[in-house]
């Protein structure tokens, strides 16, 4: 039997972020993916600044560059009618833009850099089953192209392998312990930019117009652009019977995306393509011998652009805790990986309750407004923009004071009827001040629910069919024991 490491099963962004920084320092580190690369992935595909020094950390950022793609240095947020524009600030590496590439594009680039690095990916090979000792994942099973049966065995199983897991069926932990429906769904297309060249095409626009959102985001390569909206989830419906019928109705919604795109060619429109249900969650993410990285442990909405640049970092950092601790034995081994989970989800839990609050489908607050109102009026520094970056979370941006002063703003001047505005205030309070005593708990996989963030109804998917668990034979066992012993619910 093969024996490495750490062997991670999904190769795209969690899965090189783990492998590449393990490599790097001597580890021996397998990844398998089902995939052939270039391959597809539905995603929104941006990446805030934030982003773009993960890719630099992986050793992915050179070839990045290489496929020439529009890099953003600004944010424009329109909240009906009312806008601002923040440069975005620049990471701690001091990176200062973002990217957005096409997932067939970037996902090459990410193993590419892996392997440079000296991880063994494998393409075309599909997860079968774990191997387990006394109670420990050691390894797994998996076939290759050919149908040909492998196994690997490890000190560290990772499941990269996104929302529908197989290593999260495995180990038992399929069903989220904390799940939130979220109202939103995605549609978008690439279309070829009308203002290349010019300042628009350094810019991230997103337009919030009653209780619909539009986006732009300059893309790969320069003179590209993706167009997306977030209506509620039921409109995928109608854009994949009507795609053309359903563009031509936003755009009349979002009249600012409309001017926007002034000038482009129709000709250039790719695919419409759409995604209706995204719940968020929090499964179990680590175990003896298995961890969850990316989304196959937690996922938000896409609603913030966060996904990706998450997925990395959340890799990134499994890897950098559990790295001392492979030469120090299991007991180590899983220490580290419960706390890189503990530390994943304080880092995660504010635009977790982000995310929640944006998907849901109705017209934004109006203290929101009277924030951006005063974001126009000019900072020296980047202010609401950087929630979208993860320069600073919300509780940062807005504290409790800033949010009652915009609430009475809002209130004054009047512009909703005065009642309706009261009580979208003290909600927004109410979430805001449940979020924070949560923070302060600081509870390992905490159930509770908070108050219009976690939204009931979501439903959940059956599990992947997963071969019976195999059990490794501890030495001195009686002949003819029985080893098998089938995966839990």
């Amino acid at each position: 039997m093969e024996q490495v490491d750490v062997v991670v099963v999904g190769g795209r962004l969690a899965g090189c972020a783990v492998a590449a920084p393990l490599a790097r320092a001597g580890k021996r580190v397998v990844v398998i993916d089902r995939m052939a690369f270039p391959s597809d992935q539905l995603s929104t595909h941006l990446l805030q600044p934030s982003g773009t020094s993960e890719l630099a950390k992986m050793g992915a950022l050179p070839r990045i560059l290489a496929l020439s793609p529009s890099q953003v240095r600004w944010t424009t947020l329109t909240v009906d009618g009312v806008t601002c524009r923040e440069r975005l600030r620049p990471a701690p590496d001091g990176i200062d833009f973002g990217v957005c590439i096409p997932r067939d594009q970037q996902d090459v680039c990410l193993v590419e850099a892996a392997r440079e690095q000296g991880a063994d990916v494998r393409e075309r090979c599909t997860f079968e089953d774990l191997t387990w000792r006394a109670g420990r994942v050691s390894g797994l099973r998996y076939r290759d192209a050919s149908g040909e049966r492998h196994e690997i065995g490890a000190a560290l199983v990772v499941g990269a392998d996104g929302r529908r897991s197989s290593v999260a069926a495995a180990v038992g932990a399929w069903a989220p312990y904390r799940l939130s429906q979220n109202g939103r769904g995605l549609v978008f297309r690439y279309v070829d930019d009308p203002r290349a060249g010019a300042a628009e095409a350094e810019t991230n626009y997103q337009w919030r117009e009653g209780d619909s959102f539009a986006l732009a985001f300059p893309s790969s390569p320069v003179g590209r652009l993706l167009v997306l909206f977030q209506g509620h989830r039921d409109e995928t419906s109608e854009a994949r019977k009507d795609p053309e019928g359903y563009w031509e109705r936003k755009l009349t919604q979002h009249p600012g995306l409309r001017e926007r795109l002034r000038g482009v060619d129709p000709a250039s429109y790719t695919k419409l393509r759409s995604a209706g249900e995204v719940p968020a969650f929090f499964r179990a993410s680590s175990g003896p011998g298995w961890a969850l990285a990316g989304d196959a442990g937690h996922f938000k909405d896409p609603v913030t652009g966060q996904g990706m640049r998450d997925a990395m970092w959340a890799g990134r950092e499994l890897a950098e805790h559990v790295l001392p601790a492979l030469d120090r034995g299991p007991a180590a081994v899983d220490a580290a990986t419960r706390r890189w989970e503990h530390h994943r989800d304080r880092h995660c839990l504010s635009a977790y309750h982000f995310a929640n609050m944006d998907t849901t489908v109705e017209a934004q607050p109006p203290a929101l407004l009277e924030l951006v109102r005063e974001s126009a009026r000019g900072h020296e520094q980047p202010d609401l923009t950087d929630l979208f970056g993860r320069a600073r979370d919300m509780q940062e941006i807005a504290p409790i004071p800033r949010l009652v002063r915009s609430a009475v703003a809002a209130f004054a001047r009047g512009e909703r009827p005065r009642g309706q505005t009261v009580v979208t205030s003290v909600k927004v309070l109410r979430t805001q001040l449940e979020i924070r005593r949560e923070r302060h708990a600081d509870r390992f996989r905490s159930t509770r629910a908070v108050y219009d963030s976690d939204h009931a109804g979501a439903s959940w998917p059956s599990p992947p069919a997963v071969r019976p668990r195999v059990l490794a034979v501890p030495e001195g066992a009686v002949p003819g024991a029985p080893v098998l012993q089938e995966v839990p619910a």
